[in-house]
């Protein structure tokens, strides 16, 4: 009976000390058995890489390869001027000349402040995976957009498809990183980012030889205000711009999740979970049914992810832009920028709410119901805020004014140029307010000038949906 006692003893001994072996983040076996397996992915304007060598390189993101004949994951953002296209232009914000390079839309095409569009088109995916340590151990592949995400959750789905020069791969045996499950991550679960942070900037030959990098942190908890559907998995674990779209390990050593975004006040990262991609790669039934096989999970939360494919959407060129753009009137912009008034703005707001003037037995609304913050209706689409322009004690004395809306960007930490208004408002009244529809969340600034280009003021509002 002893001797029974001691062999049980022996072999539960045994596999315990082998489940502990596998147990917890191992970072070195994470960067030995996968570096081959987390790529960067550069985008090329191959138009432009005509006209100069080295012209054609626009920007850069990570990725991971999650099944052997050369499906990746990255973050929509990473990769969306493939199918939305790009703008590099010249812009004035009242009356200060900026400018942006950003995916591309009709709303930025037509604005009446553009300057000048520089170049316009879309890039291809370019995928670099290292087989070596060493900064010129590496190939490079063409890759395709197979799908993107429409709603708040920002993932894509690669398909590697060729060499540079243009050859289908006869026998793709890529490294695939193991799928782990983002909804069984617990607050305080070490976890490890993985990627390639942009630690210069410079030529594409330069970004070449960037290297990996390794950061360790912890799972810090979950935000549902960026994305109040799905979510995000917070972490602070170092994740910086050139990070977006690498793989984010758990404890047991599988990807759990994307690296998305920094926050800007707190530094704390942002990693979409890696179920979501359920929704993203089931565009594709090859793909899809080898991700499920792998281990990728239908998500808990899941109401905002809507998935479209990877075809390229319709452009109009810089040099159609450009002809918009000298075919406008000289009178039609002067007023914007020309300032002749003598109205003192030095005392004015702009602030928001969630009533009007005639809801508020018609005045403006005291300081209680003055907020920077608004829930929208997700059922409905959106909601309507007011946004209050108040220059007491002097009155406004313009007929018109300008609002100009930037969104901010968690991606690079900066706002970006969203919309602008014209409302025609009484010069001789010290207020004035208009309601403006929301159909998406995020943070907004309003920027208010006069008619005569005079700057009046600026507010913040934070938009989410609940």
């Amino acid at each position: 009976m002893k001797n029974k006692f001691l062999l049980l003893f022996f072999i539960l001994s045994i596999f315990s000390c082998k489940d502990d072996k596998v147990k917890g983040l191992d970072t070195k076996f994470i960067a030995s058995e996968y570096y081959q397996g987390v790529v960067k992915i550069l985008m090329f304007d191959s138009e432009l890489e005509k006209q100069k060598p080295g012209k054609g390189y626009l920007s850069r993101g990570s990725g991971f390869v999650v099944t052997k004949d050369g499906y990746v994951f990255t973050n929509k953002h990473v990769v969306e001027t493939a199918v939305k296209g790009y703008i590099d232009y010249d812009y004035y914000l009242g009356k200060t000349k900026k400018s942006n390079f950003s995916v591309y839309s009709d709303e930025i095409a037509n604005d009446i402040n553009l300057i000048k569009v520089y170049s316009s088109g879309y890039t291809t995916p370019v995928i670099q995976v290292f087989n070596g340590k060493n900064e010129n151990d590496y190939k490079l592949y063409r890759a395709e957009v197979v799908s993107i995400g429409v709603g708040a959750f920002d993932g894509a789905l690669l398909k590697i498809i060729s060499d540079m020069d243009g050859k289908p791969i006869a026998k793709p045996d890529f490294t695939k990183l193991p799928i782990g499950n983002s909804d069984n991550v617990s607050q305080g679960e070490k976890l490890c980012v993985f990627g390639y942070p942009a630690q210069f900037q410079g030529s594409a030959d330069l970004m070449l030889r960037d290297l990996s990098t390794l950061s360790v942190g912890i799972m810090s908890g979950h935000d549902y205000v960026f994305n109040s559907d799905y979510g995000y998995i917070k972490t602070d674990a170092e994740i910086h711009p050139g990070n977006s779209g690498g793989p984010v390990f758990d404890e047991k050593n599988e990807v759990i999740g994307i690296a998305t975004a920094k926050g800007n006040k707190t530094g704390i990262g942002l990693v979409g979970g890696i179920n979501g991609m359920y929704y993203i790669s089931a565009i594709d039934i090859q793909a899809h049914k080898k991700l499920i096989a792998s281990g990728l999970t239908l998500p808990s939360r899941s109401s905002s992810i809507n998935t479209t494919t990877g075809a390229k959407q319709k452009i109009k060129t810089a040099s159609q832009i450009n002809s918009l753009i000298a075919s406008r009137k000289l009178k039609e912009k002067k007023p914007f920028f020309t300032n002749t008034s003598s109205t003192s703005y030095s005392k004015s707001k702009v602030y928001f709410s969630n009533v009007s003037v005639k809801e508020n037995d018609n005045k403006i609304p005291s300081k209680s119901k003055q907020f920077t913050r608004f829930s929208m209706d997700k059922k409905n689409g959106g909601g309507k805020i007011w946004v209050y322009v108040d220059n007491y004690p002097n009155k406004m004395g313009t007929e018109q004014i300008k609002v100009y809306i930037d969104k901010y960007s968690n991606t690079s930490g900066k706002y970006i140029k969203f919309k602008d208004e014209v409302y025609n408002i009484s010069k001789t009244s010290d207020f004035t307010y208009f309601p403006y529809d929301f159909y998406e969340e995020g943070k907004f600034k309003f920027f208010v000038y006069s008619k005569e280009g005079k700057f009046i003021n600026s507010g913040i509002v934070d938009l989410y949906f609940k």
